[in-house]
Protein backbone atom coordinates (compact mmCIF):
# COMPACT_ATOMS: atom_id res chain seq x y z
CA UNK A 1 0.00 0.00 0.00
CA UNK A 2 1.19 3.12 -0.56
CA UNK A 3 1.69 5.49 1.98
CA UNK A 4 -0.95 8.85 2.01
CA UNK A 5 1.72 11.54 2.81
CA UNK A 6 5.16 12.38 1.73
CA UNK A 7 7.41 15.15 1.82
CA UNK A 8 8.05 18.58 -0.15
CA UNK A 9 9.88 16.82 -2.86
CA UNK A 10 7.64 13.56 -3.83
CA UNK A 11 4.55 15.82 -3.10
CA UNK A 12 6.15 18.30 -6.01
CA UNK A 13 7.03 14.91 -8.76
CA UNK A 14 3.86 14.01 -8.82
CA UNK A 15 2.60 17.67 -8.97
CA UNK A 16 4.78 17.60 -12.01
CA UNK A 17 3.66 14.39 -13.53
CA UNK A 18 0.02 15.84 -13.72
CA UNK A 19 1.12 18.70 -15.09
CA UNK A 20 3.00 16.63 -16.93
CA UNK A 21 1.80 17.20 -21.00
CA UNK A 22 2.24 13.35 -21.90
CA UNK A 23 2.62 10.14 -20.01
CA UNK A 24 5.91 8.63 -20.15
CA UNK A 25 4.60 5.32 -21.54
CA UNK A 26 3.23 6.98 -24.36
CA UNK A 27 6.68 9.34 -25.49
CA UNK A 28 7.86 6.74 -27.88
CA UNK A 29 4.60 6.14 -29.80
CA UNK A 30 3.98 9.95 -30.04
CA UNK A 31 7.80 10.47 -31.00
CA UNK A 32 6.91 7.81 -33.45
CA UNK A 33 3.51 9.25 -34.91
CA UNK A 34 4.88 12.70 -34.92
CA UNK A 35 8.00 11.52 -37.21
CA UNK A 36 6.17 9.78 -39.55
CA UNK A 37 3.64 11.96 -39.88
CA UNK A 38 6.29 15.23 -40.34
CA UNK A 39 8.44 12.73 -42.97
CA UNK A 40 5.25 11.40 -44.95
CA UNK A 41 3.14 15.20 -44.42
CA UNK A 42 6.36 16.75 -46.00
CA UNK A 43 6.84 14.82 -48.51
CA UNK A 44 3.56 14.51 -50.19
CA UNK A 45 3.07 18.09 -49.88
CA UNK A 46 7.05 19.17 -51.31
CA UNK A 47 6.29 16.49 -54.41
CA UNK A 48 2.53 17.83 -54.51
CA UNK A 49 3.97 21.33 -55.24
CA UNK A 50 6.82 20.33 -57.76
CA UNK A 51 4.91 17.77 -59.71
CA UNK A 52 0.95 19.22 -59.73
CA UNK A 53 0.09 22.18 -61.47
CA UNK A 54 -1.73 24.90 -59.63
CA UNK A 55 -0.68 23.54 -56.18
CA UNK A 56 1.02 25.93 -54.59
CA UNK A 57 -0.57 28.66 -56.02
CA UNK A 58 1.01 28.56 -59.42
CA UNK A 59 3.52 31.01 -58.64
CA UNK A 60 7.15 30.36 -57.95
CA UNK A 61 7.24 31.93 -54.61
CA UNK A 62 4.44 29.52 -53.92
CA UNK A 63 6.13 26.46 -55.22
CA UNK A 64 9.92 27.40 -53.11
CA UNK A 65 7.77 28.66 -50.24
CA UNK A 66 6.17 25.23 -50.22
CA UNK A 67 8.99 23.06 -50.81
CA UNK A 68 10.91 24.09 -48.34
CA UNK A 69 8.57 23.88 -45.85
CA UNK A 70 7.90 20.28 -46.97
CA UNK A 71 11.83 19.87 -46.69
CA UNK A 72 11.58 20.98 -43.19
CA UNK A 73 8.84 19.25 -42.16
CA UNK A 74 10.77 15.89 -43.78
CA UNK A 75 13.88 17.04 -41.32
CA UNK A 76 12.16 17.72 -38.28
CA UNK A 77 10.60 14.21 -38.37
CA UNK A 78 13.85 12.87 -39.47
CA UNK A 79 15.09 13.97 -36.01
CA UNK A 80 12.76 13.06 -33.88
CA UNK A 81 12.62 9.25 -35.11
CA UNK A 82 16.79 9.20 -35.09
CA UNK A 83 17.10 11.28 -31.43
CA UNK A 84 14.01 10.70 -29.54
CA UNK A 85 15.52 11.27 -26.18
CA UNK A 86 16.28 14.22 -26.72
CA UNK A 87 12.93 15.70 -27.54
CA UNK A 88 12.23 18.73 -24.53
CA UNK A 89 8.81 18.46 -22.90
CA UNK A 90 7.44 21.68 -24.69
CA UNK A 91 8.07 19.58 -27.91
CA UNK A 92 4.67 17.74 -27.56
CA UNK A 93 2.41 20.55 -27.80
CA UNK A 94 4.26 22.35 -30.62
CA UNK A 95 4.28 20.11 -32.67
CA UNK A 96 -0.13 20.01 -33.21
CA UNK A 97 -0.09 23.43 -32.77
CA UNK A 98 2.84 24.20 -35.28
CA UNK A 99 1.19 21.25 -37.45
CA UNK A 100 -2.35 23.01 -37.38
CA UNK A 101 -1.04 26.60 -38.32
CA UNK A 102 1.43 25.16 -41.31
CA UNK A 103 -2.02 23.22 -42.62
CA UNK A 104 -3.76 26.26 -42.42
CA UNK A 105 -1.06 28.39 -44.13
CA UNK A 106 -0.89 25.89 -46.70
CA UNK A 107 -4.23 25.93 -47.96
CA UNK A 108 -4.23 29.31 -48.16
CA UNK A 109 -1.08 29.74 -50.19
CA UNK A 110 -2.70 26.35 -52.17
CA UNK A 111 -6.18 28.16 -52.06
CA UNK A 112 -7.24 24.73 -51.78
CA UNK A 113 -10.40 24.15 -49.59
CA UNK A 114 -11.24 20.17 -50.88
CA UNK A 115 -11.76 17.60 -48.56
CA UNK A 116 -8.42 16.75 -48.90
CA UNK A 117 -7.35 19.63 -47.80
CA UNK A 118 -9.06 19.63 -44.35
CA UNK A 119 -8.33 15.96 -43.50
CA UNK A 120 -5.20 17.34 -42.98
CA UNK A 121 -6.69 18.08 -39.54
CA UNK A 122 -7.46 15.01 -38.41
CA UNK A 123 -3.60 14.30 -37.65
CA UNK A 124 -2.92 16.47 -35.09
CA UNK A 125 -6.34 16.41 -33.42
CA UNK A 126 -6.26 12.71 -33.33
CA UNK A 127 -2.53 13.23 -31.73
CA UNK A 128 -3.64 15.52 -29.16
CA UNK A 129 -6.42 13.16 -28.52
CA UNK A 130 -4.42 10.07 -28.37
CA UNK A 131 -1.26 11.29 -26.26
CA UNK A 132 -1.80 14.67 -24.97
CA UNK A 133 -3.60 15.78 -21.48
CA UNK A 134 -7.84 15.91 -22.09
CA UNK A 135 -7.51 19.40 -21.36
CA UNK A 136 -4.26 20.28 -24.55
CA UNK A 137 -6.59 17.98 -26.48
CA UNK A 138 -9.87 20.63 -26.34
CA UNK A 139 -7.57 23.10 -26.84
CA UNK A 140 -6.39 22.15 -29.79
CA UNK A 141 -9.42 21.33 -31.06
CA UNK A 142 -10.48 24.90 -30.84
CA UNK A 143 -7.65 26.41 -32.97
CA UNK A 144 -7.89 23.69 -35.51
CA UNK A 145 -11.33 24.72 -35.86
CA UNK A 146 -10.91 28.57 -36.01
CA UNK A 147 -7.94 28.07 -38.34
CA UNK A 148 -10.11 26.01 -40.57
CA UNK A 149 -12.89 28.51 -40.52
CA UNK A 150 -10.52 31.20 -41.18
CA UNK A 151 -9.18 29.80 -44.23
CA UNK A 152 -12.76 28.30 -45.42
CA UNK A 153 -14.22 31.76 -45.20
CA UNK A 154 -11.37 33.21 -46.45
CA UNK A 155 -11.89 31.28 -50.37
CA UNK A 156 -15.25 30.42 -50.28
CA UNK A 157 -18.30 32.42 -50.42
CA UNK A 158 -20.12 33.04 -47.16
CA UNK A 159 -23.34 30.56 -47.81
CA UNK A 160 -21.06 27.96 -48.77
CA UNK A 161 -18.43 28.35 -45.99
CA UNK A 162 -20.82 28.79 -43.06
CA UNK A 163 -22.44 25.24 -44.37
CA UNK A 164 -18.85 23.32 -45.09
CA UNK A 165 -17.41 24.88 -41.26
CA UNK A 166 -20.08 23.96 -39.57
CA UNK A 167 -19.89 20.15 -40.56
CA UNK A 168 -16.17 19.98 -40.18
CA UNK A 169 -16.20 21.79 -36.64
CA UNK A 170 -18.77 18.78 -35.63
CA UNK A 171 -16.77 15.95 -37.10
CA UNK A 172 -13.60 17.59 -35.18
CA UNK A 173 -15.51 17.84 -32.16
CA UNK A 174 -17.19 14.41 -32.74
CA UNK A 175 -13.31 13.12 -33.69
CA UNK A 176 -12.06 14.56 -30.34
CA UNK A 177 -14.47 13.37 -27.95
CA UNK A 178 -14.76 10.26 -29.04
CA UNK A 179 -11.07 9.30 -28.89
CA UNK A 180 -10.54 11.34 -25.41
CA UNK A 181 -13.49 9.22 -23.62
CA UNK A 182 -12.45 5.91 -25.29
CA UNK A 183 -8.48 7.16 -24.16
CA UNK A 184 -9.70 8.02 -20.48
CA UNK A 185 -11.39 4.23 -20.28
CA UNK A 186 -8.53 2.48 -21.61
CA UNK A 187 -6.08 4.27 -18.84
CA UNK A 188 -8.62 3.16 -16.63
CA UNK A 189 -8.24 -0.62 -17.53
CA UNK A 190 -4.45 -0.30 -17.54
CA UNK A 191 -4.56 1.30 -13.76
CA UNK A 192 -6.41 -1.51 -12.62
CA UNK A 193 -4.18 -3.72 -14.26
CA UNK A 194 -0.85 -1.88 -12.62
CA UNK A 195 -2.61 -1.79 -9.54
CA UNK A 196 -3.49 -5.76 -9.50
CA UNK A 197 0.28 -6.82 -10.86
CA UNK A 198 2.01 -4.55 -8.59
CA UNK A 199 -0.06 -5.88 -5.18
CA UNK A 200 0.32 -8.80 -3.22
CA UNK A 201 -2.93 -10.72 -3.46
CA UNK A 202 -3.15 -11.57 0.10
CA UNK A 203 -1.83 -8.71 2.27
CA UNK A 204 -2.32 -5.85 -0.03
CA UNK A 205 0.84 -4.64 0.01
CA UNK A 206 3.01 -3.71 -2.89
CA UNK A 207 4.92 -7.11 -4.47
CA UNK A 208 8.13 -7.52 -5.04
CA UNK A 209 7.91 -5.64 -8.41
CA UNK A 210 6.69 -2.32 -6.80
CA UNK A 211 8.71 -2.51 -4.13
CA UNK A 212 11.90 -2.66 -6.90
CA UNK A 213 10.73 0.57 -8.60
CA UNK A 214 10.04 2.38 -4.93
CA UNK A 215 13.05 1.58 -3.73
CA UNK A 216 14.90 2.93 -6.92
CA UNK A 217 12.81 6.05 -6.63
CA UNK A 218 13.38 6.76 -3.31
CA UNK A 219 17.43 6.42 -3.67
CA UNK A 220 17.46 8.54 -7.42
CA UNK A 221 15.99 11.19 -4.92
CA UNK A 222 17.93 11.01 -2.35
CA UNK A 223 20.98 10.90 -4.50
CA UNK A 224 19.30 14.43 -6.06
CA UNK A 225 18.57 16.13 -2.79
CA UNK A 226 21.73 14.53 -0.73
CA UNK A 227 18.70 12.77 2.00
CA UNK A 228 19.62 9.72 3.85
CA UNK A 229 17.18 7.25 2.79
CA UNK A 230 17.24 3.37 4.81
CA UNK A 231 15.77 0.00 4.04
CA UNK A 232 14.13 -2.55 6.44
CA UNK A 233 14.34 -6.52 5.17
CA UNK A 234 11.68 -8.15 8.37
CA UNK A 235 11.37 -11.72 8.92
CA UNK A 236 9.11 -14.05 10.66
CA UNK A 237 10.65 -16.18 13.06
CA UNK A 238 9.87 -20.02 12.72
CA UNK A 239 7.05 -19.15 9.95
CA UNK A 240 7.63 -22.82 9.31
CA UNK A 241 6.82 -24.03 12.34
CA UNK A 242 3.84 -21.73 12.59
CA UNK A 243 2.37 -23.22 9.45
CA UNK A 244 3.53 -26.89 10.34
CA UNK A 245 2.11 -26.43 13.74
CA UNK A 246 -1.11 -24.83 13.72
CA UNK A 247 -2.18 -24.55 9.14
CA UNK A 248 -1.83 -22.60 6.04
CA UNK A 249 -5.02 -20.80 7.46
CA UNK A 250 -2.96 -19.37 10.24
CA UNK A 251 -0.33 -18.86 8.94
CA UNK A 252 -1.75 -16.66 6.33
CA UNK A 253 -3.60 -14.60 9.36
CA UNK A 254 -0.35 -13.99 10.54
CA UNK A 255 1.81 -12.70 7.20
CA UNK A 256 -2.17 -10.62 6.95
CA UNK A 257 -1.65 -9.11 10.35
CA UNK A 258 2.21 -8.40 10.21
CA UNK A 259 1.56 -6.47 7.19
CA UNK A 260 -1.17 -4.52 8.74
CA UNK A 261 1.68 -3.43 11.29
CA UNK A 262 3.79 -2.37 8.58
CA UNK A 263 1.36 -0.54 6.55
CA UNK A 264 0.66 1.29 9.99
CA UNK A 265 3.93 2.06 11.20
CA UNK A 266 5.21 3.03 7.98
CA UNK A 267 2.70 5.81 7.12
CA UNK A 268 3.97 9.16 6.01
CA UNK A 269 7.57 8.39 5.05
CA UNK A 270 8.32 5.13 4.32
CA UNK A 271 6.30 2.27 1.89
CA UNK A 272 5.64 -1.39 2.61
CA UNK A 273 6.13 -3.98 0.63
CA UNK A 274 5.95 -8.38 1.15
CA UNK A 275 8.79 -9.80 -0.80
CA UNK A 276 7.20 -13.07 -1.17
CA UNK A 277 6.71 -15.79 1.98
CA UNK A 278 7.36 -14.47 5.34
CA UNK A 279 9.44 -11.50 4.17
CA UNK A 280 8.73 -7.57 3.75
CA UNK A 281 10.57 -4.78 3.47
CA UNK A 282 10.19 -1.17 4.18
CA UNK A 283 11.82 1.12 2.22
CA UNK A 284 12.12 4.70 4.67
CA UNK A 285 12.43 8.48 3.18
CA UNK A 286 14.55 9.31 6.26
CA UNK A 287 17.98 8.01 8.52
CA UNK A 288 18.77 5.05 10.82
CA UNK A 289 17.06 6.39 13.99
CA UNK A 290 13.46 6.93 11.90
CA UNK A 291 13.88 3.30 10.48
CA UNK A 292 14.66 2.06 14.33
CA UNK A 293 11.53 3.52 15.57
CA UNK A 294 9.42 2.17 12.73
CA UNK A 295 11.35 -1.26 13.72
CA UNK A 296 10.01 -0.89 17.46
CA UNK A 297 6.78 -0.07 16.63
CA UNK A 298 6.26 -2.98 14.12
CA UNK A 299 7.56 -5.60 16.72
CA UNK A 300 5.63 -3.96 19.46
CA UNK A 301 2.33 -4.09 17.59
CA UNK A 302 3.03 -7.59 16.03
CA UNK A 303 3.85 -8.84 19.78
CA UNK A 304 0.94 -7.72 20.76
CA UNK A 305 -1.61 -9.18 18.29
CA UNK A 306 -0.29 -12.25 18.64
CA UNK A 307 -2.42 -15.53 20.08
CA UNK A 308 -0.49 -18.38 19.23
CA UNK A 309 0.37 -20.49 22.66
CA UNK A 310 3.98 -20.72 21.89
CA UNK A 311 4.53 -16.75 21.84
CA UNK A 312 4.91 -16.63 17.97
CA UNK A 313 5.50 -14.52 16.01
CA UNK A 314 8.26 -12.39 16.45
CA UNK A 315 10.18 -10.48 13.52
CA UNK A 316 13.67 -10.47 12.57
CA UNK A 317 14.86 -6.97 10.81
CA UNK A 318 17.93 -6.03 9.09
CA UNK A 319 18.11 -2.47 8.77
CA UNK A 320 20.66 -0.21 6.77
CA UNK A 321 20.88 2.86 5.08
CA UNK A 322 22.61 5.05 2.48
CA UNK A 323 24.87 6.52 5.16
CA UNK A 324 26.74 3.39 4.65
CA UNK A 325 27.63 3.65 1.74
CA UNK A 326 25.67 2.21 -0.28
CA UNK A 327 23.69 4.44 -2.48
CA UNK A 328 22.39 1.68 -5.58
CA UNK A 329 19.55 -0.71 -4.98
CA UNK A 330 21.01 -3.90 -4.90
CA UNK A 331 24.12 -2.26 -2.53
CA UNK A 332 21.32 -1.46 -0.16
CA UNK A 333 19.52 -3.92 -0.51
CA UNK A 334 22.70 -6.52 -0.25
CA UNK A 335 23.43 -4.93 3.44
CA UNK A 336 20.24 -4.89 4.82
CA UNK A 337 19.81 -8.52 4.01
CA UNK A 338 23.49 -9.08 6.03
CA UNK A 339 22.18 -7.29 8.83
CA UNK A 340 19.08 -9.80 8.64
CA UNK A 341 21.24 -12.38 8.38
CA UNK A 342 23.12 -11.33 11.68
CA UNK A 343 19.91 -10.74 13.25
CA UNK A 344 19.00 -14.29 12.96
CA UNK A 345 22.42 -15.70 14.00
CA UNK A 346 22.23 -13.94 17.59
CA UNK A 347 19.11 -15.39 18.28
CA UNK A 348 16.52 -13.92 16.19
CA UNK A 349 13.42 -11.54 17.60
CA UNK A 350 15.71 -8.66 17.55
CA UNK A 351 17.06 -5.36 15.14
CA UNK A 352 20.61 -5.53 13.59
CA UNK A 353 21.65 -2.52 12.19
CA UNK A 354 24.36 -1.69 9.54
CA UNK A 355 25.07 1.96 9.03
CA UNK A 356 28.43 2.15 8.62
CA UNK A 357 31.00 0.42 5.66
CA UNK A 358 29.20 -2.71 4.60
CA UNK A 359 32.79 -4.55 4.92
CA UNK A 360 31.95 -4.07 8.74
CA UNK A 361 30.56 -6.17 11.29
CA UNK A 362 26.33 -5.43 12.00
CA UNK A 363 26.03 -4.11 15.52
CA UNK A 364 22.75 -5.53 17.27
CA UNK A 365 19.98 -3.61 18.97
CA UNK A 366 18.58 -6.56 21.55
CA UNK A 367 15.22 -6.32 22.37
CA UNK A 368 13.35 -3.79 24.88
Amino acid sequence: MRRPCADRGEVGERASLRRSMILARDRVAATRAVAYFLMVGGAVVGTCALLVPGFAGGTTAGVLATVVTGGAMVFAGACCRVVPERVPEPFWIAVPILAVVIIGGLNLATEDVSVSAHLYYLWPLLYAATFLRHDLAYLLLALASVTDAASTFTLQPINVAVTDVAALITAYCVLTIVVTKLRARAEALVAMLEQQAMSDPLTGLPNRRAFDRDLAAALAAGRRTGAERSLLIIDVDHFKTINDTWGHATGDTVLVQVAAALRDAAAGRATAARLGGDEFAVVVEGDVEGAQRIAARVRSTVAGISDLPDGLPTLSIGLASTRSGATEPEALLAAADRALYDAKVRGRDRVSVVETAPRRQPRTVARP
